[in-house]
């Protein structure tokens, strides 16, 4: 199975589809994400019995894991109603120990759920090698709390550089802010650090270029740069204080180099709370004026933030149970956006569908037929593209093994 397209749709079951795959695939994929049928009264059209469901989604499991990298995660939503079975058989493949965590996405404010207002579902991640994996970090500036408090804090203290131009002035009006912020929340204690303020009225972190090492000299002609041994520490590689010199990250006080650390790049460990609805799935599609033809699609949102936290560039994402293409729609969008060269691999079965008054509506305005989920998945792709401005014919290709 060669390869010809920077993206690859296949039409046909993931089990026989999966196999081919290991052939140029094998040890290349950095990200799964699968959203495997699991309320299978609903969606499932085999006998209900546990030992099916877990035979299905095994033997599934089992060959994604040799398509994993080494550093890869796979990503599965999951509800209350599989969760157990799914850890279980998750444990069996990929060991507990390269279990990352779960997060809890909270779907909706109502349930129909007679007990409990069950308003949450679950994506349980697994690394191939634990050990392998960076943090799963993302930015503070992009979540929705704290980059409210950043950005406003960017905002006011640029004005006031702007307006005074005296970095020492400007330096001291942010220490007191600061200061207020964490007079209301005791969680912003980070934000001392960043108390530095550039000559474009940036705020940073000067961080220490200290380690704990053995004393030695630092002898670089070549930026001008001579210090003497500490008395009980190291300093860093000569090779990242080039490095840091020749990307201007490096800040000097009292003739003492620090590395720079801009607030807008402050990482954090990511959260196991997502706030991302299913409505909002609902929405992407009505964005591209295929509304009603899907229920229950995932969030573009959802699956950018999760492709996003794996550090995930120039690689492969893959999904085999495509759906509607959130996947495919989220790796195009933040390769528009960010030039980050992934590509992605749908899969999807033909799966025929019921279809609806909004669905028939669609083929009647659009003159599409919409025969099953592949149709919806490819029909998406293509409006994505459309969107985009990506010629579909020349970077996606579709392959039949219906």
């Amino acid at each position: 199975m060669k390869k010809n397209k920077s993206h690859l749709i296949f039409k046909g079951d993931n089990l026989h589809i999966l196999p081919k795959l290991i052939e140029n695939y094998k040890s290349s994929v950095k990200v799964i994400y699968i959203d495997p049928p699991y309320n299978t009264q609903n969606k499932f059209t085999y006998i209900d019995k546990r030992e099916d469901w877990e035979d299905f989604v095994k033997i599934r499991l089992e060959i994604a894991k040799d398509l994993l990298k080494e550093d890869g995660v796979i990503f599965i939503s999951i509800d209350d109603s599989k969760f157990a079975e799914l850890k279980k058989i998750c444990n069996l493949i990929f060991d507990n120990k390269n279990f990352l965590g779960t997060f809890i996405t909270k779907q909706s404010n109502r349930s129909n759920s007679k007990h409990i207002n069950l308003i949450h579902e679950y994506i349980m991640v697994f690394a191939k090698n634990k050990s392998k994996v960076k943090p799963l970090k993302i930015k503070r500036i992009n979540t929705e709390e704290d980059g409210k408090v950043i950005n406003k804090l960017i905002k006011e203290i640029k004005e006031e550089f702007y307006k005074n131009k005296d970095i020492k002035l400007t330096e001291k009006i942010l220490k007191e802010k600061i200061k207020s912020i964490l007079l209301n929340d005791k969680r912003y204690s980070w934000l001392k650090n960043y108390n530095n303020i550039d000559s474009n009225g940036k705020i940073f972190f000067a961080k220490d270029l200290s380690t704990p090492s053995r004393p030695r000299k630092v002898s670089l002609a070549s930026i001008n740069l001579f210090l003497e041994p500490l008395k009980n520490r190291g300093w860093s590689s000569d090779k990242l204080i080039l490095e840091l010199h020749k990307n201007k990250r490096l800040f000097f006080k009292k003739e003492r180099p620090y590395s720079i650390h801009y607030l807008e790049e402050s990482e954090d460990n990511v959260q196991s709370i997502l706030n991302f609805y299913s409505r909002q799935g609902t929405r992407d599609l009505e964005l591209l004026k295929m509304g009603g033809t899907f229920d229950y699609p995932k969030p573009v949102e959802m699956i950018k933030y999760l492709i996003s936290i794996t550090g995930c560039k120039n690689d492969t994402v893959l999904d085999f149970f495509a759906g509607s293409g959130t996947t495919g729609q989220a790796v195009l969008e933040m390769n528009k956006l960010k030039n980050l060269g992934l590509n992605f691999i749908l899969v999807q079965s033909e799966e025929n569908i019921l279809k609806s008054d909004k669905i028939l509506m669609f083929e009647f305005e659009n003159g599409i037929k919409i025969n099953s989920i592949f149709d919806i998945c490819v029909e998406r792709i293509s409006r994505v593209c459309n969107k985009l401005g990506i010629i579909m014919k020349n970077e996606v290709e579709i392959i039949d093994y219906e």
